[in-house]
Parts: structure tokens; C-alpha cells; sequence
């Protein structure tokens, strides 16, 4: 569509046309002076702007298109369907704010998807509480995106592990994406470990497992779901002590000692290093308080044969005891 010629002079016109087609060279010329001319000029520019954001989040909202259809014609964008007196312009010369103005005290505005990013100290696991009320408890290091809205709740675990309480909304499924593993439930509390192995231990309510080419997994309180390959099983388990990191402990019940390493580092937010290879084969049972290290050293001494040292760094490094022959 060619702008008018008073188009290109009338910047909030140029500001409405910029929503719908490229401007002039001209036209830009003068939308640019008029915002470089005041604070307010700039400020009517971003509220606008966010107004028809908002418009566009909402187009399909019957009143929301009725709106649209209105700004438009009152800013000759669009030929009237039917012959009618000239449009009151009056309106648009006050500003395209009073649409925003009317978009934010809620009267068509579709409330925008709220995204938040939460990062766990290196060191120490943080205690989360999601808009929706949903309580989280995040791993040291763990990285959680949330993004929350009128009609879904996904967040995704990029990094450590996490433990989900989660309010209950039959409106609002809520996913956990994990890898290429979905995770949906509507009112539940779960751990979900990652690592080489991604183990979903479910506690209370109800959890499906979903991926691609693969058969869904639905879990009931008290199994955990283990990737296996392509897909993955269920498996009746201590799904409570699969959580108890969450408290400042770890249980192990006859794992090896690399994949007690794994958890430990993941719980601890500190490297755990095997020194030799072949100690990853050592089986390992018990409980272990994981806030000091110093702690940790003394249990994995005392039921294996293995010696530990902390690095410069901080981190635990285990290595077969002087005079052992043989590890497992």
C-alpha cells in the first residue's frame, strides 16, 4: 500500500502504518525526529508498541480484531467495508496510549507468558517458589527455565537435578522438559536425577513420561522411571530416598562407586574424581551427610578400600588405598 502524503508527516500515523508494511525513507525520517524530540514522544512509541504486541498475542479474540479493525481504519489503513461518514479522528490524535491504556486495565489484553530463569549457586542447592506456587528445589548449578501462562505451565531442567512440588491446576497441565523426555503432570512431588542415566522417582500423584518414537511411561507413587536406550521403563524403587539430597543427604543402596560419584557430585556441586578407572566397579551401601566433604571422606574410607584428599579447587578425589590389590 502507498502512504499518503500526510502520512509522512503526522508522526503517529507513520507509528501506526509501521505495524502493518515497511515505512518510507521519509516517513522513518520523521518518526525518528519526533522520538529523538521528547521523553513523552518516546514513551507513547513504546506504550503503542506494546499495545499492539498485546494485539497480536490476542488476534483471535473477536473483540481484539473488532479493535484492530478500528486503529486501522481511523488510521487509513484499510478502505471502510461499507460507505460511512469520515472516522473520528480526534482518537488517534490523542495517542494510540488510550488502546494501551485500555489493553492493560484488562479489558481484551490476553496476559503475555511469563518466562523466568533460575540459577543455582555453584555450591548449594536453592529453594525455588514458581509463580503458580509450585515449590522447586534445585541442585548446585542446576539451571531451571519456567515460562508460565493463562493455559500451560513448561519449564525445562537443563542442568543438576531437581525436586518438583507442584500445585495442583486441572487447567494447567505442567510439563518438565528433560533432554528429549517430557515429564507432565497436573499435582504431584517428584525428583528427577539426570546425569548418563535420567531417573524420575515419583512420590506422590500421578507423572507421564513422553518421547518421541518411543511408548509413553506413566508412573504411579513409589516407582521410578529409567531411561533405557531408545525409551525407558518403570521400576517399583525408595523413591524417598532417592530424594533425600534435598535435605543434605545421599543413600545408596549397592551402587557402584562411579555412579555414587556422579550423584555425589551432582548433590555436592563439587567435582568427585576417581583416581584409578577400576574403582568405579566398587559396590557401595549406606548414608552419607554430603554438607561437609570432610564427612564424606571419612564414610567412603571406612567401608572401602580407598583413600580421598580434597584438590586445591575443592573437589574430592578417591583413589585406591595404599597397599590394596584388588577393588571389587
Amino acid at each position: 500500500m502507498t502512504p499518503d502524503s500526510s502520512s509522512e508527516s503526522d508522526p503517529r500515523r507513520i507509528l501506526a502504518a509501521s505495524f502493518t508494511r515497511a515505512l518510507t525513507e521519509a516517513e522513518q525520517a520523521a518518526l525518528d525526529a519526533w522520538a529523538a524530540g521528547s521523553a513523552e514522544a518516546r514513551a507513547e512509541i513504546a506504550d503503542t508498541r506494546e499495545a499492539w504486541l498485546a494485539v497480536g498475542l490476542a488476534a483471535e479474540d473477536p473483540t481484539v480484531r473488532a479493535l484492530r479493525r478500528s486503529v486501522r481504519l481511523s488510521a487509513g489503513l484499510d478502505r471502510p467495508p461499507v460507505r460511512a461518514a469520515r472516522p473520528d479522528r480526534r482518537w488517534l490524535v490523542g495517542g494510540l496510549t488510550l488502546m494501551a491504556a485500555g489493553l492493560v486495565a484488562g479489558a481484551v489484553l490476553v496476559e503475555r507468558p511469563r518466562t523466568e530463569i533460575f540459577v543455582a549457586p555453584p555450591h548449594e542447592a536453592a529453594r525455588l517458589t514458581l509463580a503458580d506456587g509450585s515449590r522447586v528445589t534445585l541442585s548446585p548449578g542446576g539451571r531451571l527455565t519456567a515460562r508460565f501462562s493463562r493455559r500451560a505451565r513448561s519449564l525445562a531442567l537443563t542442568e543438576g537435578d531437581a525436586f518438583f512440588d507442584v500445585s495442583h491446576d486441572a487447567h494447567r497441565p505442567f510439563t518438565v522438559a528433560v533432554g528429549d523426555r517430557t515429564l507432565t503432570v497436573l499435582g504431584t512431588r517428584f525428583n528427577v536425577a539426570g546425569g548418563r542415566r535420567l531417573t524420575v522417582s515419583l512420590a506422590q500423584g500421578s507423572l507421564r513420561v513422553t518421547k518421541t518414537g518411543a511408548p509413553d511411561v506413566l508412573l504411579r507413587p513409589g516407582e521410578r522411571y529409567v531411561a533405557a536406550g531408545a525409551g525407558g521403563r518403570a521400576e517399583a524403587g525408595d523413591v524417598l530416598n532417592d530424594a533425600a539430597w534435598t535435605s543434605g543427604r545421599l543413600v545408596f543402596a549397592d551402587i557402584s562407586l562411579g555412579d555414587a560419584a556422579e550423584r555425589l557430585s551432582r548433590a555436592a556441586g563439587r567435582k568427585v574424581i576417581l583416581g584409578d578407572p577400576s574403582l568405579a566397579a566398587l559396590r557401595v551401601s549406606g548414608s552419607v551427610r554430603i554438607e561437609r566433604l570432610d564427612d564424606v571422606r571419612a564414610v567412603l574410607e571406612a567401608v572401602l578400600p580407598v583413600s580421598t584428599r580434597l584438590s586445591r579447587d575443592g573437589d574430592l578425589v578417591i583413589s585406591p588405598a595404599a597397599g590394596s590389590s584388588r577393588h571389587g
